[in-house]
């Protein structure tokens, strides 16, 4: 069964039988009840819809087509013209024997009146959107297995419909001559389903940008700054939808949702060291200096920068990444307030999208763990025990972005019923002053300058600006070869003066955050600014 959308045409059933093809939707006329001596074809069967925030439909929006082919000579001499002839003399078979055959084709016109073909919409078409937030269908029950085909599986399979042909037959299964066949519709292709925040444009822009850039395993998440809706997510590698099963053995693990998954979130989390140092009180211009090394209860840790930066301030530090400033500066903040407004922008907290979707919690350390010798420092570049995922780095982001303001990540708007309806989906959303606006201000204008001058240059768009950080963290894994295993990042905003949207790309076996995730970045802005 799950295979069926890789089904090239279907035969007809007997008077008493009948044939699913796949999950698809399609509007026609209103059901006709089957009587004795009619022979019912299922064609297809359909659920609920999902839609983008402009109404457009991410699944079911691709049409293929179905010759519903009556058993005559100028019937099978039209088909002979659009199909193969291993498909004609598949189609021949039944037709010599007096049945209708469905016969999938290319065109959706053929000029013959003894044939009518249908326009079918499979669930999911040839390059799948979103697959891991939309999931996927059991192949045997054709019900939700994962994603939000899971999370509303209920609600989508209450807007079931079916799509069917209807022929009369004589005592033998043969179609009558003088008898056309009905389509009937029940309920086929409903308006019914549920409305996301994301836009499907934008959607297939970071999709497209992941692949471009090479970006194999990792994940892109963009978020409306003022909002906190989820206007893209997608992660790499995919699985397809249409064929699970070639997936399963997969060792890059396609059904992971990188974009939600908790990973050491490196050199990008010295934004919100430094947020919480000027919430503390210490200015932009204080000053420390990196020799290239030092020691901290006993461990040895290096800046990027193995000669040293000399003596930095802090919008100097956050534009060459300088590991040993940050963990300078780390040092010197009250350790519980620190914590307190790291939880706050939402490290720690899992994130809530949709019943049985949600995000992972990450690990945020306690001050116990601060004990522990060298682990403020490696906090103080987003290493050792801390993790966060790619959704909760974009919306803290946003926070830094948005004037100090937390929204938590939405991804439902409503749910829309037959007649297209919408009824706001209601969850609970968090909304918090994190930062004092002109904390968030400094941090705008901190990010702007490593963009145009410093370390995140690769994320700079070729028209206006954008605000970002880069990130190259350990991750404590090694390759077959006995390197370890680097994750990568780049989080931001653009355009830089209003801030719109608040960007994280994230690869999960990178080289460096301004090599993998950087031209993401930009690609991502360039494609979003030219939509204007």
């Amino acid at each position: 069964m799950a295979k069926r959308a890789g089904l090239t045409f279907f035969l007809i059933v007997l008077g008493f039988g009948a044939l699913c093809l796949r999950l698809l939707q399609l509007p026609f006329t209103q059901p006709v009840q089957a009587k004795s001596g009619n022979q019912v074809i299922m064609v297809d069967r359909s659920r609920g819809a999902i839609y983008d925030r402009a109404g457009r439909r991410i699944v079911q929006d691709e049409p293929e087509f179905f010759a519903v082919v009556r058993p005559t000579a100028a019937a099978m001499q039209a088909l002979g013209a659009v199909v193969s002839q291993e498909r004609l003399q598949a189609a021949e078979e039944r037709l010599q024997k007096g049945s209708l055959v469905i016969v999938q084709v290319d065109t959706a016109e053929l000029p013959c009146p003894d044939i009518t073909v249908l326009p079918a919409f499979p669930r999911y078409g040839k390059t799948p959107l979103a697959p891991h937030i939309v999931g996927y269908l059991s192949g045997e029950t054709g019900r939700g297995v994962s994603g939000l085909e899971k999370s509303f599986d209920a609600l989508l399979e209450s807007a079931a419909g079916e799509l069917r042909v209807l022929q009369a037959v004589d005592a033998l299964g043969r179609s009558l001559g003088g008898a056309l066949p009905q389509v009937q519709t029940e309920n086929y292709r409903s308006r019914a389903g549920i409305k996301l925040t994301l836009d499907l444009e934008i959607q297939k822009i970071a999709e497209q940008a992941m692949n471009m850039h090479g970006l194999e395993r990792g994940a892109v998440v963009v978020m409306e700054i003022t909002t906190g809706e989820i206007i893209a997510m997608a992660s790499n590698p995919v699985f397809d939808p249409n064929d699970v099963a070639a997936s399963l053995q997969d060792p890059a693990q396609p059904f992971y949702n990188r974009a939600l998954g908790a990973y050491p979130v490196g050199s990008t989390f010295k934004c919100f060291i430094t947020a919480a140092a000027l919430e503390q009180g210490f200015a932009q211009n204080t000053c420390f200096t990196c020799a290239g090394a030092m020691d901290v209860g006993g461990r040895v840790f290096n800046c990027n920068k193995r000669e040293g930066h000399g003596t930095l301030d802090m919008a100097q530090a956050l534009s060459t990444s300088c590991n040993l400033y940050f963990i300078q500066l780390a040092q010197q903040l009250d350790a519980q307030p620190l914590l307190d407004l790291i939880a706050s922008f939402g490290f720690g907290d899992g994130s809530v999208l949709a019943p049985s979707l949600r995000g992972a919690a990450g690990n945020l350390p306690g001050l116990e763990d601060f004990a522990l010798p060298g682990e403020l420092a490696n906090f103080a570049f987003g290493q050792g025990k801390l993790l966060g995922t790619p959704l909760q780095m974009a919306a803290a982001t946003a926070c830094l972005a948005g004037g100090g303001v937390y929204r938590s990540p939405k991804l439902i708007l409503a749910s829309v019923d037959a007649r297209g309806s919408e009824t706001p989906w209601v969850q609970e959303t968090r909304k918090r002053q994190v930062l004092r606006p002109e904390t968030a201000e400094q941090l705008r204008s901190m990010m702007v300058a490593t963009v145009e001058n410093g370390s995140g240059r690769t994320g700079k768009p070729d028209i206006g600006s954008a605000g970002g950080k880069t990130a190259t963290a350990q991750s404590g894994s090694y390759s077959d070869a006995g390197q370890e295993i680097l994750r990568t990042g780049f989080t931001g905003f653009f355009p830089a003066q209003s801030p719109r949207y608040a960007v994280t790309v994230f690869c999960e076996n990178g080289t460096a955050g301004s090599v993998d995730c950087g031209p993401v970045f930009q690609r991502i802005a360039n494609a979003v600014n030219a939509r204007g």
